[in-house]
């Protein structure tokens, strides 16, 4: 029904535009004045035309000045802003394109049927019918360039990050600083993956001007306070019955009514509430806020978070691609950053994207008609080195130390992968050989056996040192007690 509304108000638009002109006149000093022409005679032209971009005026320019006039015919003037309409904005879909076709360009072009500018039209149907058909096959635009579906598959998280950035933008371009705001919670509040993206550091700079010029409207705003109370107060002084009351009841309604909105808000975890201006403890709390939010982000190193996320955006994309070893390549790059509090989350959350692909793999390989062997962590029934020396071994390369003999492999069996094949890797942890950049999935028939994983699925990476130096310091504390203990209990026996 919205749509259809639109439509009509926009044909209204053209039909009441019949008349629409626009003439220009190229003076002989080389300005250029563009208008409507009101009236002509042998000496001057009158004119009413743009002095500002927002202001009109009228003039009579003298035709001894004038070097050429030219008139512009309703249908010059209209297409000019339809030329507009290319190069397409990102992250359009299908409907958005033919959206555009049916409420603007078909309504163009069978009004002025047989001029030039209906044919100029038609060729810029044309082309939005053509990238249609991309977005339609699953391509995407970002940034200008045409994604094929493949790649698109490859920077799903790239593709959220950007629209949440363009929405932030066009907060801050209508400086609705709040609104910015929240759509910044918005994209560090979604998942993980998109903080590990080349847009958040964007992002944070986004919300850097938001920030500043939100503090500056609010010092305004706490300057301004205690006058408009004032005011309000003495306007208040100055009414009579029954309009005091009336005054009096709709200032209390709207105090209700923010306060109302304000705990909505805040019962939706929304940081960014705008004040109530009469009201100087609001404005003073959103200040406090303000202020730290932006002491925080001016402490990120935008240039090396920049390099980062270059690392995390590299696993990102063979995610989305669902290639796992060429993920598990990428992620023995970011793999250290799993105590960094800064980057935790996003290395935790790569790690399980990683654990659902494997999974994936290991569902595909059964489906074929593979099984797990019991005793065995092979996949399509080849047994393997036993679990707990591989595992010693791993974990011995992931500290840096000298990696403990593998044991010999029984006749027939396979303890290493064959050349050329690749072991799944557990994310965090070393590989146990040499992994090649090849994808396991399609590197082989999904019915052939893959190769060994370490476990039947990829482990959670490990918590911070700090835990597992408590673990020991808790074990050590409980050691001496006991000693101590003892030795007090074998005393008593003596004495």
């Amino acid at each position: 029904m919205k749509s259809s509304r639109i439509r009509l108000a926009l044909l209204a638009l053209l039909c009441g535009t019949a008349s629409l002109h626009a003439d220009i006149l190229i003076l002989k000093n080389g300005s250029r004045v563009e208008g409507n022409i009101l009236q002509e005679s042998p000496e001057a032209i009158r004119m009413k035309y743009r002095l500002t971009p927002k202001i009109w005026d009228k003039k009579n320019f003298l035709v001894a000045d004038i070097q050429q006039v030219i008139k512009q015919t309703p249908e010059e003037v209209e297409v000019i802003e339809l030329r507009k309409v290319m190069p397409t904005a990102d992250l359009m879909t299908a409907d958005k394109y033919e959206q555009l076709i049916q409420d603007r360009l078909r309504p163009f072009v069978n009004k002025y049927k047989g001029t030039k500018e209906a044919k100029e039209v038609e060729g810029l149907i044309a082309q939005l019918q053509e990238e249609k058909a991309k977005v339609a096959g699953g391509q995407v635009k970002l940034e200008g360039r045409w994604l094929s579906a493949e790649e698109t598959k490859a920077e799903q998280f790239s593709l959220q990050a950007y629209e949440l950035l363009n929405s932030i933008r066009s907060k801050v371009a209508q400086r609705k600083w709040s609104e910015a705001l929240r759509e910044y919670d918005t994209f560090t509040r979604q998942t993980p993956a998109l903080r590990g993206t080349k847009y958040y550091p964007m992002v944070i700079s986004e919300a850097l001007i938001a920030l500043d010029s939100w503090a500056t409207q609010l010092t305004k705003m706490a300057t301004e306070q205690p006058l408009l109370k004032s005011e309000r107060e003495e306007g208040l002084k100055k009414l009579e019955e029954p309009e005091l009351s009336r005054t009096k009841a709709a200032i209390a309604n709207e105090i209700t009514t923010w306060r109302a909105e304000a705990q909505a808000a805040r019962n939706n975890r929304q940081r960014w509430i705008e004040p109530n201006k009469y009201d100087h403890l609001t404005i003073q709390g959103t200040q406090k806020e303000v202020i730290a939010e932006r002491a925080k982000l001016q402490l990120v190193d935008l240039d090396a978070l920049k390099v980062q996320n270059e690392a995390f955006s590299a696993v990102l994309r063979k995610i989305g691609e669902k290639d796992y070893t060429g993920g598990v390549n990428a992620f023995q790059q970011i793999a250290n950053l799993s105590n960094n509090p800064m980057y935790k989350d996003i290395v935790q959350d790569l790690n399980k994207r990683l654990r659902a692909i494997y999974d994936e793999l290991v569902a595909k390989q059964r489906a074929g008609g593979s099984v797990m062997t019991g005793g065995s962590s092979a996949i399509g029934g080849t047994s393997s080195t036993s679990q707990d020396e591989r595992v010693a071994r791993i974990l011995a390369e992931a500290a840096g130390g000298t990696p403990a003999p593998a044991a010999t492999a029984a006749p027939g069996t396979a303890a290493t992968p064959a050349p050329g094949t690749v072991a799944p890797v557990r994310p965090g942890v070393a590989p146990v050989a040499p992994v090649a950049a090849v994808n396991p999935a399609a590197a082989r028939p999904v019915s052939a056996p893959m190769p060994t994983p370490v476990a039947e699925a990829l482990p959670p990476l490990p918590e911070s040192n700090l835990q597992m130096y408590l673990m020991i310091g808790a074990g050590v504390l409980v050691l001496v007690l006991l000693i101590a203990f003892m030795g007090q209990k074998k005393r008593d026996r003596e004495a």
